[in-house]
């Protein structure tokens, strides 16, 4: 069944969805200075940020161009959390881990409002919320993600998260949180540093390092 999801989604894509390449005459300057300009801006009133960084923008692709740069250049990643929950989830099963996640995920969003750093599905799911006061029908995907590459036959459980975006009748896949930066081995900290590559990614590439959970996606 996922083997037959694959293949249609595969098939589908070039019609359903994009890449960045279809803007190609788009100017993201304009776009990019206004998320510079509103750096370090509260996450208190999400309405008031998705007003700001997108109220004088007129197309959809600079819209969400302004939200997604704002996010990856804000908003750090919190690896402690990352590990907490990645260790909490290999000794749970069941009703706990279904209590844990909920725990967790009150944590992961306290920590996005206070301190700016989260996880990925902190990531997610700040670019779908600035995107929904935007405007913009913005979705979360959960699944399966390795730099090194998927390997669809030994899945195991789901361990990322990252949005499809609807811009002028056609979808793009994007990841916040692999563009946002890297983390350092050997340092152990989080290193700041915009990837481009993961904002509306060619889908077929995206596929090689990420695995929706669900056929839909």
């Amino acid at each position: 069944m996922k083997r037959l999801a694959f293949l249609l989604f595969v098939f589908y894509s070039s019609a359903l969805f994009g890449q960045v390449s279809d803007f190609d005459t788009t100017d993201f300057q304009n776009a990019d200075s206004i998320a510079e300009h509103y750096a370090a801006h509260s996450l208190m009133d999400l309405k008031t940020l998705a007003d700001n960084l997108t109220g004088s923008l007129s197309t959809e692709q600079e819209k969400f161009r302004a939200i997604y740069k704002w996010v990856c250049s804000n908003i750090d990643a919190d690896y402690e959390l990352v590990l907490l929950n990645k260790e909490s989830r290999i000794i749970l099963s069941g009703d706990d881990l279904l209590k844990w996640n909920r725990k967790f995920n009150r944590v992961v969003f306290e920590t996005l409002q206070r301190e700016h750093k989260t996880v990925c599905t902190g990531y997610a799911y700040l670019v779908r919320e600035l995107a929904f006061h935007a405007g913009l029908t913005c979705v979360i995907v959960n699944g399966y993600a390795k730099q090194s590459g998927i390997d669809r036959n030994a899945l195991g459980a789901i361990n990322h998260s990252w949005n499809v975006i609807r811009l002028n009748g056609k979808w793009y896949v994007c990841d916040a949180t692999w563009s946002s930066g890297v983390y350092n081995k050997s340092d152990q900290k989080f290193v700041k540093r915009y990837n481009d590559r993961y904002f509306l990614m060619d889908p077929e590439l995206f596929l090689k390092t990420h695995y929706p959970a669900t056929p839909e996606h």
